[in-house]
């Protein structure tokens, strides 16, 4: 077995995939709260889990166009305080792109590199052990065949 062309992401409200979908001419867009850390985390941790409100932006055949990435603090500075401000930051840029349908997108692999390090849909194969997934990062979603858009945390 493959890993497809492009990887099926569904749609969920109300999890970790709610904000996804189409927007304009069947564009497609993933867009998230998360956090980045070191591995392993140091021991001063709080100072280094790094909050963002991030934009992934493709075209109607799912190549990534663009990535958009605010960072709104870390944990040290009050990890709720932060999260709501990247929650905030997260609605205006969706609202920027105009009408939005939430639903289920279909994407090819890609990744950015973000204060070092790597935000989008990457090949997590270990082929000498025939093991096939796919991760979205830096949220860790992983996909596995049958490749139908479902995904474990």
């Amino acid at each position: 077995m493959t890993i497809p062309e492009k990887i099926r992401i569904k749609y969920e409200p109300d999890y970790h995939t709610d904000q996804i979908g189409t927007f304009s001419d069947g564009q497609q867009f993933m867009a998230f709260v998360t956090a980045t850390l070191p591995t392993p985390p140091p021991v001063d941790w709080p100072n280094h889990k790094r909050w963002y409100a991030v934009l992934h932006a493709f075209d109607a055949d799912g190549e990534h166009e663009t990535t958009k990435a605010w960072f709104a603090g870390t944990t040290a500075d009050g990890e709720a305080a932060v999260v709501e401000k990247a929650q905030a930051r997260l609605k205006e840029l969706i609202a920027a792109l105009g009408k939005v349908e939430h639903r289920d997108v279909e994407i090819r692999l890609f990744s950015v590199e973000i204060h070092g390090h790597t935000f989008g849909l990457v090949d997590a194969s270990e082929p000498d052990e025939e093991y096939e997934s796919v991760h979205l990062l830096p949220n860790d979603l992983a996909f596995f065949a049958p490749w139908d858009g479902d995904y474990d945390t």
